[in-house]
């Protein structure tokens, strides 16, 4: 009995150390054609933002692993007139809910640079790279991509103490539109 107990403790340790930490799966996007991958199981949430004049459902999906947040959002405008202010209105909610100081809505904040990601089929799409703070008051790293496609806007964002290259790399190329 003690050598099968034995057996059974070490395969499960066997089985823990082989957990891969980015376990990456499909994740369907409600409502909008974006395909996705996320390395953990999301919680999903959704909350009325005044993306534009009216108020906009904004669908939220987030899961964390390997010490980062993933998340996704995505909502459908009514129009597709002003979408690039749509998402600078954007980004610049995302820059302030880091606690970072927003200036001109063409400018990011100090320490902020362009992330120069790619989305297939992807329109106006701007991502962004830099510092800020969590909403414990920790330093984060972050890396947001913001685009449209149609009269649905994302914005696809990674943060972390320091932000893992392959992680964000499967992250990204896992994004694809129709």
């Amino acid at each position: 009995m003690q050598v099968q107990r034995f057996c059974l403790v070490c395969l499960m340790l066997l089985v823990a150390a082989c957990s891969p930490t980015f376990n990456w799966r499909d994740v369907p996007l409600d409502g909008a054609p974006l395909r996705a991958q996320l390395p953990c199981k999301p919680e999903r949430a959704e909350r009325q933002v005044p993306l534009i004049a009216s108020g906009t459902t904004l669908r939220l999906m987030s899961c964390e692993a390997g010490g980062l947040t993933f998340a996704l959002a995505w909502a459908t405008v009514d129009t597709t007139d002003g979408l690039p202010a749509v998402l600078d209105n954007w980004q610049q909610a995302g820059w302030a809910s880091l606690r970072q100081a927003v200036g001109a809505p063409a400018g990011p904040p100090a320490g902020w640079t362009a992330w120069p990601a790619v989305v297939a089929r992807a329109q106006h799409l701007r991502g962004w790279q830099g510092p800020g703070l969590d909403h414990q008051g920790r330093t984060v790293m972050a890396r947001q991509l913001y685009f449209s496609h149609g009269a649905a806007v994302y914005q696809a964002a990674v943060y972390g103490p320091s932000l893992d290259a392959a992680a964000l790399t499967s992250f990204v190329e896992a994004l694809r539109l129709p």
